[in-house]
């Protein structure tokens, strides 16, 4: 199985920061929001629902191009709703973290030593520093700046240098939650507040996958998948391009990836949509019995709304 994110998530850097640096969303949706230009909104209003398929025509470029058309994207589509951000492997054992962005927005996810999966803004109470940097384990997350330790269930432990503050309550300063949950051998994350209480199995799955929750789960989308290696690149697009290359139905492939094309019968590709999932799948060329390159009678490519892709 291969999975692909395009750019508008990107993972935290391995390496540590030099220095303390504030995190650019505090709190997120306040940030994203503020900036909302007319000629953004222009953008939006070119697009009518109401035409069908086949007299649709392109976006217009703006779609691609401007910034502030895409910072409006980050709030509205990928700020709101589950978003994948890993996998269970990440977060396997008591005290594993991993962190990410999602636009403007850092973040960390831990399982704590009670072996529960928690998420949060990877932000310092005190002066916003970033707590956290890449994967492993963890005890507690200390601030490099001023030294403010949290718990990995969000409590502050310790806040450095406030004896005679008045009316402070530790308490009150604990990190802020993110809504986390699992669904197959992903972990997901979303950053609204419009979900249902107790975001597990099903529920999650519904709200991520909708209809196509069962088509996905019972073609070898789950957790027996292990997780190998991760590779990544830097791909000099806006994400849309590279979601448009993904959902064309093949279009390309002959041409473009003729190695491919020959393990495939084309003839049998097709395209399935659902709410916010497309599935294109194909059955496989008959192979000799010495080819190993591709396992399996199918192929599926499973697209999850905004920018998620399986292949399996």
């Amino acid at each position: 199985m291969a999975t692909a994110r395009s750019l508008a998530a990107l993972p935290s850097a391995g390496a540590p920061r030099s220095g303390p640096r504030r995190a650019g969303a505090w709190p997120p949706r306040v940030v994203a929001a503020a900036a909302e230009p007319e000629h953004a909104r222009r953008l939006v209003a070119e697009f009518d629902p109401a035409v069908p398929l086949e007299a649709a025509v392109t976006p217009p470029s703006g779609w691609y191009t401007d910034a502030d058309f895409l910072r409006l994207e980050i709030d509205r589509v990928f700020l709101r709703g589950w978003q994948a951000v890993g996998h269970i492997w990440q977060v396997e054992n008591p005290h594993d973290f991993f962190t990410g962005r999602l636009g403007n927005v850092e973040f960390v996810i831990c399982r704590d030593a009670n072996g529960n999966l928690n998420a949060f803004h990877n932000v310092c109470r005190h002066h916003a520093s970033l707590l956290a940097c890449g994967s492993g384990q963890k005890t507690c997350f200390q601030c490099p700046y001023h030294g403010w330790t949290y718990g990995l269930d969000g409590t502050l432990l310790k806040a450095t240098r406030i004896s005679g503050i008045k009316n402070f309550n530790k308490n009150d300063f604990g990190l802020v939650p993110v809504k986390v949950a699992t669904w197959g051998p992903f972990v997901l994350a979303r950053f609204d507040d419009e979900s249902t209480e107790g975001d597990v199995g099903d529920v999650v799955g519904d709200e991520w996958l909708g209809s196509a929750s069962k088509l996905l789960s019972t073609n070898g989308i789950d957790t027996s998948l292990p997780h190998i290696c991760r590779r990544e690149y830097i791909i000099n697009c806006n994400w849309k391009v590279f979601c448009d290359n993904y959902l064309d139905g093949g279009y390309h492939i002959p041409y473009a990836h003729g190695a491919l094309a020959s393990g495939l019968q084309l003839q049998s590709y097709e395209t399935l949509t659902y709410e916010r999932v497309s599935v294109q799948r194909c059955e496989s060329a008959p192979s000799e019995s010495d080819d190993l390159e591709r396992l399996g009678t199918k192929a599926l490519y499973a697209f999850v709304y905004p920018n998620f892709m399986i292949n399996r």
